[in-house]
């Protein structure tokens, strides 16, 4: 681990990559309370290359708008957030001031190139998976092996020897040789300056674990672990990129099992990899990175394979494992099955055989009972004894009148038998009826596999249901349902850790004006631009929500009064300098805000409640627009 005094140390070198220019200055901005988003825009306007950048993004499939924008204005910051614009502006100038160095051997075109994909795989999986925002989830795929990059810069010619002892920048063994050299890795790095820039520690862990999913301790349905999971398979998608076709369709099916625990099947990951490489390829060009010509993820063979098995298509060749010691049985063996067109591997004896079983799981075995008694037998017992091998199909060779020795084997668990001398004929009939067994058994299993995708599309399906019924059907907010039982929820943490709760009860001033002048489907895109604000200005664990008509709450965990107070203004502020416009009205609207904190006074989440209630009515009374707190 990088501990934070020897972090300091390394900012304070110099040779760590920041932001530096205009990018410093937006970031800067979005760090304060009073600013507005003219303002950010305006100092934007001053890096062309970075506006199209953010127009990019906010015309992204994740975003899903009706139609593209084309100039940096107040709404779309609105739609992306402003935490989100400061993030994706610091990715954007860590990427344009760090396109050389001095490290040997590392790749900066290559390291951009592979950080660009993983970054749209990223935010790809993570808008599938409602995982977290997608200018987030972009910013921390491009950003998840920024650690490489520090480290290339601070130690050159160390990290170049690193690199070739490792064989590549993304080498797998690459992180522990790291350690070992400087006592930490990239990914402590990368999570060190991410934490020093400000990002969310849900962000920072979901970087520092994504290499090694199953050591992070959040529980396995908490949105951490889709954060972590979903990382993990975006960086194995931007490698697919960069492997061999001859090697994609089985490096694809490496990633398959990830991709159901986040809910994507086999297609809609194939679909998900071919929006990739359009968006890679876009982005590339506007970050000015090159890119190479990649086959869509649709083509690969495995997609292929599993349409035909799912429709049933019998497979002309089979896999067969030929464990034969007499070496002249052998190699008859091996023609005869070749000149029917299988792909036919040789094993000497059970132990060589059990080894080429285990690595190349062929979907037959002939083995050869007058080996050694216990080598033959042995074979057929340990390969019913894992899971692939109980599904292998076994033959076994016998002489005619040794009984005992084959009621042994299919005791253990054979299939049929062939006596000896082996006759060609009989041998086919035998592979002919093997084979019909073998792809009864591919279809059963294809058919469980699909009623286990079918049960867990169900129960996805529940889970969005049940999300469904805790949102706002207009705004996307959470609704006062799941507002109360959120509420709830914090209101135990907060007691069994001492920690802050603040709320922000939340009223659009004069709002029923709107709705008798301009009508309800003004009011109701009026709404949904407020909702929007509230998105924008919501910090990582702050929970927005619509109580009902114009009425909405805040729940701000882990925040004082004074905090809260501060997030009030900038709300208040926001809107109060926003056009909000709906069927050619403009709108300038106002909000009055009521902000309570948790304290001894409160013996219930009613009184939490009414105390910002009573804050906001005095808002109301004092004139509108404007905070007041209890």
């Amino acid at each position: 681990m990088l501990e934070q005094a020897h972090f300091i140390e390394l900012k304070a070198s110099g040779n760590l990559p920041s932001p530096k220019g205009p990018a410093l200055r937006v970031i800067e901005l979005c760090q304060s309370d009073n600013v507005t988003l003219p303002e950010i825009i305006q100092v934007l306007q001053v890096d062309p290359a970075t506006v199209g950048r953010i127009l990019k993004l906010a015309n992204s499939v994740a975003f899903g708008r009706p139609r593209p924008t084309v100039a940096l204005t107040p709404d779309v910051l609105m739609s992306i957030g402003i935490q989100s614009v400061r993030q994706v502006v610091l990715a954007f100038s860590l990427v344009s001031g760090n396109r050389r160095g001095r490290c040997p051997g590392f790749d900066y075109e290559f390291f951009w190139s592979h950080s660009a994909a993983t970054g749209v795989a990223n935010q790809l999986l993570g808008a599938a998976t409602r995982a977290a925002p997608p200018a987030e989830l972009f910013t921390i795929g491009l950003l998840a092996n920024v650690g490489r990059l520090a480290l290339a810069a601070l130690y050159p010619e160390r990290y170049g020897e690193l690199l070739a002892k490792a064989g590549g920048q993304f080498a797998a063994a690459l992180t522990e040789l790291e350690k070992g050299e400087f006592g930490y890795s990239h990914l402590d790095v990368a999570a060190a300056m991410m934490r020093d820039w400000g990002l969310p520690k849900l962000f920072t862990d979901a970087v520092l674990f994504h290499e090694t999913p199953d050591l992070a301790d959040s529980g396995p349905d908490s949105r951490s672990t889709r954060l972590v999971n979903c990382l993990h398979l975006g960086e194995g998608m931007a490698d697919l990129c960069f492997v061999p076709q001859a090697e994609r369709g089985d490096a694809f099916k490496k990633l398959l099992p990830l991709a159901q625990k986040l809910g994507v099947g086999d297609s809609s990951l194939a679909a998900l990899g071919d929006q990739m490489l359009r968006e890679w390829s876009e982005w590339s060009a506007l970050l000015q990175i090159t890119v190479h010509q990649v086959a869509p993820f649709s083509s690969l063979d495995v997609i292929a394979e599993n349409a035909l098995a799912a429709a049933g298509v019998d497979l002309k060749q089979l896999s067969i494992l030929v464990v034969v010691g007499d070496p002249g049985a052998r190699r008859m063996l091996q023609e005869l099955l070749s000149a029917a067109g299988h792909a036919v591997h040789v094993a000497r004896d059970g132990h060589e055989g059990l080894a080429q079983a285990l690595q190349l799981q062929p979907q037959l075995v002939i083995t050869d009972l007058l080996m050694p008694r216990q080598d033959s037998l042995q074979l057929i017992k340990s390969l019913r004894q894992t899971e692939f091998g109980r599904s292998i199909y076994i033959i076994v060779l016998v002489n005619a009148d040794d009984d005992e020795i084959l009621t042994e084997a299919f005791d253990l668990g054979a299939d049929d038998y062939i006596t000896r001398p082996v006759d060609g004929k009989v041998l086919q009939a035998r592979l002919k009826a093997s084979k019909r067994i073998i792809n009864e058994q591919q279809l059963l299993r294809q058919e469980q596999e699909e009623l286990r995708r079918a049960l867990l599309q169900l129960s996805i399906a529940n889970q969005r249901a049940q999300e469904a019924a805790l949102t706002d059907v207009l705004t996307g907010l959470y609704n006062r349902r799941h507002a109360m039982e959120r509420l709830a929820q914090e209101w135990a943490e907060a007691e069994r850790g001492h920690r802050p709760l603040s709320i922000l009860s939340l009223d659009v001033d004069h709002f029923k004006e709107v709705n008798d002048n301009h009508g309800h489907d003004v009011g109701d895109a009026a709404l949904c631009q407020f909702a929007a604000i509230l998105r924008a200005f919501s910090r990582a664990p702050d929970v927005p929500c619509r109580f009902g008509g114009e009425e909405f709450l805040m729940i701000a965990p882990d925040t004082s009064l004074s905090g809260a107070m501060l997030l009030a203004e900038r709300i208040r502020s926001a809107v109060q300098h926003t056009v909000l416009i709906g069927n050619d009205a403009s709108l300038h609207l106002t909000v009055s805000i009521g902000v309570a904190e948790k304290s001894s006074k409160h013996a219930s989440l009613d009184q939490l409640i009414k105390s910002a209630d009573e804050a906001l009515y005095r808002a109301k009374q004092n004139g509108r627009n404007r905070v007041e707190k209890s």
